[in-house]
C-alpha cells in the first residue's frame, strides 16, 4: 500500500499545527473508532436479563409482588384483574426476563398469560393461593430466605387484606424501605412473626381511619409475644386522595364497558353517589358504596368480557383505552404515597366471593395453619 502522507491541519491557540500521519495511520484510526461507536451503542441498547414480577391490579397481590420484586431486584409488571392483554406479554418480552414470577390465582392473573410466556420460552413460578391471605403467606414463606438475607433486621408491615387504603399506604412503604407485609383480617395473620427466620425489628399495624377493622386483638398477640409494635393511622387527607383516585379508574373501568354495549346505567348511578358522599365530606359511606360499585365491576368483567372462561375481552375493545389499566409498570411506581398506583384494585381474589369490600374478612383458623401459612381449605 502506498504510503502518502497526509497533513492534519488544528489550530491551537491561534498556533496552527501541523501533523505528519500516513493513510494508512488514518485508516487505522477510523476504524478503531468505528469499533469503538458500535461498542457505545449496544451498550446503549443492550437490556439486560432480569426477573420480572407479574401480578394483577389486586392491591393485596400487589403490595407482595412489590416485596417480591424489592429482594429479586426484579420489575413488576401488572395487568387488570381477570383479563388477558396481550401488550403486557409484549411488555414482559420486552425486558428479556430470566424468570416470571406470577402473583395470583389463575382468575387474578389468568392462564393464558402462563400459557403465552411458556410458548416465549420463559420460565414461569406461579405463587398464589385460594384466597389473598394464602397468597400472602405463600409468597412469605417461599422468598423468607430472600427477605432475611436483604433485610436483615425488618420491619413487618400488618394490613387488613381487605382495605385497599391501607394497603396502598403499605404499598408506599415497601417501596420505600424494608418491609414484609403480612395481612391479617383483624384477628389472625397470614403468617406468624415466630414461623419466620428472620429478625424483626419492629411492627407497624396500618389503620384506615374512615373504615376500622379493630386490630386490638392482633396489636395485644404481637405484643404480648415481646414485639415491638406501633398503630399508624392513615391521615384523612390521603384517606381521600385514594378514594378519589379510585373514582376515577372507575370512571375508566365503566366507559370501557360502555363501548362493549354493555348496560352501565346502575353502576353510573352508584358512582355519582359516591361523588356527592365526597362532596359532603362523608368518607366512610362513600368508601362503603365504592367497594360494592367495584365488586359488581368486576363481577361484570367476569360474566361478561371473558371469552371462554380465559379473561380474554370480546369484540374489539382496546384495552388501551381502559386508563392504562393493563398497562405494566415498573415497580418504582407502584403505591406512591398520596397519588393510589392502582386504586381501581379489585378486592375479591381466585375464590373469593365476588360481593367484595366486605367488612367480614375470611375467617383464618390459626389451628389449622401449616408451614407457616394457611392450609388451602376455603376460609
Amino acid at each position: 500500500m502506498e504510503l502518502r502522507t497526509v497533513y492534519i491541519i488544528t489550530i491551537i491557540s491561534n498556533n496552527i499545527l501541523y501533523v505528519n500521519v500516513t493513510i494508512y495511520e488514518v485508516m487505522n484510526m477510523l476504524k478503531k473508532l468505528m469499533v469503538l461507536l458500535s461498542l457505545i451503542a449496544l451498550s446503549a441498547s443492550a437490556v439486560y436479563a432480569t426477573d420480572v414480577v407479574l401480578v394483577s391490579d389486586n392491591y393485596a397481590d400487589q403490595t407482595a409482588a412489590l416485596g417480591v420484586a424489592n429482594v429479586l431486584n426484579a420489575t413488576v409488571v401488572t395487568t387488570t384483574w381477570g383479563i388477558y392483554n396481550e401488550s403486557v406479554i409484549d411488555e414482559i418480552k420486552s425486558l428479556n426476563p430470566d424468570k416470571v414470577v406470577v402473583i395470583g390465582g389463575n382468575l387474578a392473573v389468568v392462564d393464558d398469560y402462563i400459557v403465552a410466556l411458556e410458548n416465549a420460552s420463559l420460565t414461569v413460578e406461579r405463587i398464589g393461593g385460594q384466597t389473598r391471605y394464602d397468597t400472602n403467606a405463600n409468597i412469605t414463606m417461599r422468598f423468607q430466605n430472600e427477605f432475611a438475607h436483604a433485610y436483615g433486621n425488618a420491619t413487618i408491615c400488618v394490613a387488613h387484606g381487605m382495605d385497599d387504603i391501607s394497603l396502598n399506604e403499605t404499598m408506599a412503604r415497601v417501596r420505600d424501605g424494608h418491609y414484609l407485609v403480612l395481612l391479617s383480617n383483624g384477628t389472625n395473620l397470614s403468617v406468624e412473626p415466630e414461623r419466620l427466620h428472620l429478625r424483626t425489628n419492629k411492627v407497624e399495624v396500618i389503620e384506615n381511619p374512615v373504615y376500622s377493622y379493630n386490630h386490638s386483638a392482633v396489636v395485644n398477640r404481637l405484643r404480648n409475644k415481646g414485639l415491638n409494635v406501633a398503630v399508624q393511622n392513615i391521615p384523612e387527607d390521603r384517606v381521600k386522595l385514594t378514594i378519589q383516585n379510585r373514582i376515577r379508574h372507575m370512571e375508566m373501568k365503566i366507559e370501557m364497558l360502555k363501548e362493549q354495549g354493555i348496560n352501565t346505567t346502575e353502576l353510573e348511578e352508584k358512582l355519582n353517589e359516591v361523588n356527592e358522599l365526597m362532596n359532603q365530606n362523608k368518607y366512610q359511606d362513600a368508601y362503603r358504596i365504592v367497594l360494592q360499585l367495584e365488586g359488581e365491576q368486576m363481577a361484570t368483567i367476569r360474566l361478561q368480557l371473558h371469552a371462554g372462561g380465559h379473561g380474554k375481552m370480546m369484540g374489539n375493545a382496546n384495552m388501551n383505552n381502559m386508563g392504562n389499566m393493563g398497562a405494566p409498570m415498573s415497580h418504582q411506581n407502584i403505591g406512591n404515597a398520596g397519588t393510589p398506583a392502582n386504586t381501581n384494585a379489585p378486592m375479591n381474589h381466585q375464590y373469593e366471593n365476588t360481593t367484595v369490600g366486605n367488612a367480614g374478612a375470611p375467617h383464618i383458623n390459626h389451628q389449622n395453619m401449616k408451614d407457616g401459612g394457611m392450609t388451602t381449605a376455603q376460609h
